[in-house]
């Protein structure tokens, strides 16, 4: 395989040119299809950098939900401990504003 930067003949199975370290094969993160360019895979389809984006979001939403609900776990377990010096009041009013958004 040639690399279309510096000319350098390459295996057919690197990844990478042995000179200059240009990528010679490109993987589709969707359907695993190898490919000599990048941009649209062959085989399904899917643009490379879209599919990219699209997966930081949903990692982004995913650690979002993660921290909200260790959020709200940790303040109901305060609320737990401070039971006895409010006598519960602290802990409805979390409750509260946990299951009724307004």
């Amino acid at each position: 395989m040639t690399c279309p930067k510096c000319l350098h003949q390459n295996p057919t199975s690197a990844r990478f040119c042995f000179r200059c370290h240009m990528t010679l094969q490109f993987t589709c993160p969707a359907c695993r299809h190898t490919q000599t360019h990048a941009g649209r895979c062959d085989r399904c389809g899917i643009d490379f950098q879209k599919y990219a984006v699209m997966m930081q979001f949903e990692m982004e939403s995913t650690l979002r939900s993660g921290r909200e609900r260790s959020r709200n776990r940790h303040a109901i377990f305060k609320h737990l401990l401070l039971f006895p010096l409010t006598g519960g009041y602290s802990l409805l009013k979390t409750m509260k504003s946990m299951f009724v958004q307004d």
